[in-house]
């Protein structure tokens, strides 16, 4: 068995996966924890009772918190690998300009969302920032991650309004649909943040037409879905479908 963690901003998601090939999801136990002692205590006694057999992690958090949590995985077969960004995974290209630049979450949600898939897709990532990427296909059954686009998130957006102006709240306000207009500033920051993000996303998809499939992961996907006018599908551990993918193609 393989253990797999997505050390996010916010939060340790992980999973476990067999070493086999299945078409679908890949992840046969999954879950998340907090970055508290008490909690990752708790998750790695329970970790002792499953045989595992391989570390794979993707990371965007400094390097102490990701020392602190390995160090206190059980013994395991090999030391644990972390995931980086390549050139190609499988029949998935990156064209990215700059890899060097590229966030590994971004680039194990294309992995992902095309191992899903294998067609076109947009892949949005809706957490502490946004994050709206394109795979197109290359043909002969090949792609291509583009990139796309890099905004502030829905907290952080109404985070940075509160801060940097004077007379603007904390706001916890309603999104308003269409035909409905905000009539209060709790609701028409709310709303600003989360169309704004909608028309990110909308824009971007433009590029492929309304045709193509949409993958939502993060931890405001299930928002953003309500709210776009375009079908959209949530897959909540996007990264680590991507990370089962990566490690299967190592074998």
């Amino acid at each position: 068995m393989r253990l797999l963690l997505d050390f996010g901003n916010s939060r340790l998601k992980w999973a476990i996966t067999s070493s086999l090939y299945s078409e679908g999801s890949r992840l046969s136990q999954k879950g998340a924890v907090s970055y508290e002692d008490t909690a990752i205590s708790a998750w790695v006694l329970a970790l002792h009772a499953v045989p595992i057999e391989e570390v794979w992690f993707a990371s965007v958090v400094a390097p102490e918190l990701e020392a602190k949590v390995l160090m206190q995985l059980p013994a395991l077969a090999s030391a644990p690998k972390r995931f980086q960004v390549t050139a190609q995974a499988g029949t998935l290209h990156n064209l990215y300009a700059t890899p060097e630049t590229l966030g590994v979450d971004r680039w194990a949600v294309a992995i992902g969302a095309w191992g899903l898939l294998k067609q076109p897709c947009l892949v949005v990532s809706a957490g502490t920032a946004t994050t709206v990427d394109l795979i197109e296909s290359s043909g002969l059954g090949e792609a291509d991650y583009r990139g796309g686009l890099i905004l502030p998130g829905l907290d952080l957006m109404l985070e940075s309004l509160h801060q940097r102006t004077a007379r603007l709240p904390a706001a916890n306000g309603h999104y308003c649909v269409a035909p409905s207009v905000a009539n209060n500033t709790d609701d028409a920051m709310t709303s600003g943040a989360m169309d704004a993000t909608c028309g990110a996303i909308e824009r971007m998809a433009r590029r492929l037409g309304e045709s193509a499939p949409c993958l939502i992961t993060g931890g405001n996907a299930g928002r953003v879905q309500a709210a776009l006018g375009r079908k959209a599908q949530v897959v909540e551990e996007l990264v680590l479908e991507g990370l089962a993918i990566h490690a299967l193609n190592q074998h």
